[in-house]
């Protein structure tokens, strides 16, 4: 698994995509924050989907939908 610090790129790259369709992209906290969830939380396919899916558009309403995912397993267990 990855650090942190070099999935976040990989995330910040799907979020600067969002200009591109003309959506409002996450923002560099949401992209830190959610990469290191994926990182904490050991899920490699998340991971391995922001690496390799050079289409995948992250937008600041994505990116919350994610983040409030992750915390709510994270509370659950």
């Amino acid at each position: 698994m990855m650090d942190q610090k070099i999935l976040a790129k990989f995330v910040d790259r799907a979020a600067d995509r969002a200009d591109m369709i003309d959506r409002e992209p996450a923002s560099p906290k949401q992209c830190w924050f959610l990469a290191g969830l994926i990182v904490k939380g050991g899920d490699e396919t998340q991971a391995s989907e922001f690496v390799l899916n050079t289409s995948l558009v992250l937008t600041k309403r994505i990116a919350s939908g994610m983040i409030d995912g992750y915390l709510s397993t994270r509370r659950a267990a």
